[in-house]
């Protein structure tokens, strides 16, 4: 094993944990330099309680940066996932030294057992506020932050020391100012506001066409907080919920703005199940946004996006993102050779192969988005590159090639929603192994290589490591992740199979999943493949249980 394949196993450790290796030794140096400046050179009670309380004063002032997208956080582009985790260990580390900071103190005023007690049940009930408050978690936790740093403020002005005052106040403007900001973004300068028009609906998601009162700034992998109306006043303020756009008009994709914005939302999971039951044609809705990192794919060579499920909301954009690029270049390279003298601009992107593979939870999620694959389509017959070898001989290849890999086959197969070809297909029983070898064959063409993933938190770490597995010192393969992953599950398919397959295929043991059989047929003549037979097996242990 070489030294860059070392290295990358490091960084990207923990993967079963959802944390990276990068996050997970920031966080070992975090905790070890707390624990240096709390114990170095504290001999007695009395300096160590001054000691926490410094270090958790000033930990707090990160944490009150607050919000669910922290403005500072969004500008200097730090992923929103490692934003949440450095948040969350923030805070628990600035609890923990208050707590110590209080315990000591209250131990020499002999009142430790009942108020200690009630600090300490106080802070780990919070573990269980997400899951009890459920939607209205971020106001509850907006009104105790305000609490906290209120009686903070109250505990600083009896003491006696301006120095202690100092990231206390900070910590007060520094919450001030992110909702101060949030506050100017959606009511005054970037105030946008969209009107629904035609919700499809199938009981699994809802797609949401949402036109908007004057363009608004878009890049593939944003994200919008979007604010649906309810009974109460103020509603739509406290309740934003993050989605992805999955698609706008191709053209003006191009130039970054759009006022026609496409929303995926499921129905069966998250927070904003009830919102989208009293959505009507011509609602208006607030959107706040766009957040989230512009992952520049048009400087690779070689782009992979992967998707699984709803997944493919966050990729979608990708892929018509590159494909309406690369046509508006060929549009200006033929009209300069037309009239001789054209000025216009072209954006030269790198992007030669632009794969999109899309594993299906249920063989009806095409449905989703089909007219949005078609009109990808439309957009992809008009972009053609070609190889600058044997340029006398210039041989056409598409730009994108699309694998849609289905759960299962039926006899006769279900039409798809694009127009089949030798680049845009259907795939059977295409696992992860397949992948990783595809993905080595593709990592061969010159120039850099980046695999992008989108989808619920497991399959996202899954590709991670298929990307670490195949990267060697002379192979070098880049992974990135979206900014938020689709909830796990969930979905329910119009195509039922009988309970007694259902056991049938839990009774086969091992052997069902042993890669050189075949795959197993049902009596109706339907494959299924090793993904979803192990779900099916996994689907009922949980009913057994």
């Amino acid at each position: 094993m070489d030294f860059a394949r070392i290295y990358l196993v490091v960084l990207c450790g923990a993967i079963s944990f959802g944390v990276s290796g990068l996050q997970f030794s920031i966080l070992v140096l975090y905790l070890a330099a707390n624990g240096f400046l709390l114990g170095v050179g504290s001999g007695a009670k009395a300096e160590l309680e001054k000691r926490a309380a410094a270090i958790a004063s000033a930990n707090l002032m990160l944490v009150f940066l607050g919000g669910r997208t922290n403005p500072l956080a969004n500008f200097l582009q730090i992923p929103l996932a490692s934003y949440y985790f450095g948040h969350s260990w923030i805070a628990i580390v600035a609890t923990c030294e208050a707590l110590l900071h209080s315990g000591l103190a209250l131990s020499r005023h002999q009142k430790f057992d009942s108020l200690t007690n009630g600090l300490f049940a106080i802070v780990f009930s919070a573990l269980w506020f997400r899951r009890l408050f459920g939607r209205f978690f971020g106001l509850f936790h907006l009104l105790c932050s305000m609490a906290a740093l209120g009686g903070l403020v109250w505990h600083i002005c009896l003491q006696h020391s301006a120095a202690a005052r100092i990231p206390v106040f900070v910590s007060c403007g520094l919450l001030g100012s992110t909702h101060l900001y949030r506050l100017v973004r959606m009511f005054i300068c970037g105030h946008a506001e969209g009107f629904l028009e035609r919700p499809w609906d199938d009981g699994n998601v809802m797609r949401l066409q949402v036109n908007t009162n004057k363009p608004v700034t878009v890049f593939p992998g944003c994200y919008f907080y979007v604010f649906f109306p309810g009974p109460l006043p103020f509603y739509d303020f406290f309740h934003g919920y993050a989605m992805m756009p999955v698609w706008g008009k191709p053209d003006q994709y191009v130039t970054g703005k759009t006022s026609d914005l496409t929303f995926l939302m499921s129905r069966t999971r998250g927070h904003h199940c009830r919102s989208l039951g009293i959505v009507s044609p011509g609602q208006r809705l607030r959107l706040d946004g766009p957040y989230g990192k512009d992952l520049q794919l048009h400087t690779f060579e070689t782009v992979v996006l992967t998707a699984k499920g709803l997944g493919i909301s966050g990729i979608l954009p990708f892929a018509l993102h590159l494909a309406a690029r690369k046509r508006h270049d060929n549009r200006v390279r033929d009209k300069s050779a037309r009239l001789r003298d054209s000025s216009e601009p072209v954006f030269g992107d790198l992007s030669r192969n632009v794969d999109l593979i899309w594993w299906l939870e249920h063989d009806d999620q095409d449905k989703w988005v089909g007219d949005q694959l078609r009109s990808l389509q439309e957009v992809d017959a008009k972009v053609c590159c070609s190889f600058p070898v044997f340029s006398s001989m210039l041989t056409p290849r598409k730009f994108l090639v699309v694998w849609c890999v289905y759960p299962v086959k039926r006899k006769p197969e279900r039409k798809l929603p694009f127009e089949k070809n030798d680049y845009w297909k259907r795939r059977y029983s295409f696992g992860f192994e397949e992948f990783s070898r595809e993905l080595r064959q593709e990592a061969r063409y010159p120039g850099r290589t980046v695999v992008v993933a989108s989808g619920e938190q497991k399959f996202v770490n899954t590709m991670r490591g298929i990307v670490v597995q195949n990267t060697t010192s002379h192979r070098i393969i880049e992974f990135a992740n979206l900014e938020y992953f689709t909830p796990p599950g969930g979905f329910k398919s119009t195509f039922r199979r009988s309970l007694d397959l259902q056991e049938t295929l839990v009774n086969s043991g091992e052997s069902s999943l042993d890669k050189s059989q075949a795959t197993p047929v049902n009596p109706d003549g339907i494959e299924m493949m090793e993904m979803d037979i192990a779900e099916q097996r996994t689907q009922k242990i949980r009913e057994m249980v």
